[in-house]
């Protein structure tokens, strides 16, 4: 289910900048071409952090290194892979 969820943000989100390529509308807000700005640089910047985790931290990183060059998977590989490490740690971190 978390896959189909997945793959639903992911072409949503490849949709909506399609949409802003293809469409007649021009934003003349310097704020909104901000935000397109950095929803385009996004997906660039996130892969090449998705890349440096990858094969950093994983034991086979082939998989996540080919998954990297897919559009927003970087979102995936930080809230189900990062995130849930991370909070491992400060569990078993914490002796009370």
């Amino acid at each position: 289910m978390k896959t189909l969820f997945w793959f639903l943000v992911s072409a949503i989100l490849t949709g909506l900048a399609f949409w802003f390529v293809v469409s007649p509308w021009y934003p003349k807000n310097p704020i909104v071409v901000s935000l397109i700005v950095a929803f385009f640089g996004a997906p660039s910047i996130g892969a090449l952090w998705m890349l440096y985790m990858a094969i950093r931290y994983e034991k086979h990183p082939l998989g996540t290194i080919l998954l990297a060059f897919l559009p927003y998977t970087f979102l995936w590989y930080y809230f189900e892979r990062v995130r849930p490490r991370r909070a491992m740690h400060r569990e078993s971190g914490s002796v009370a």
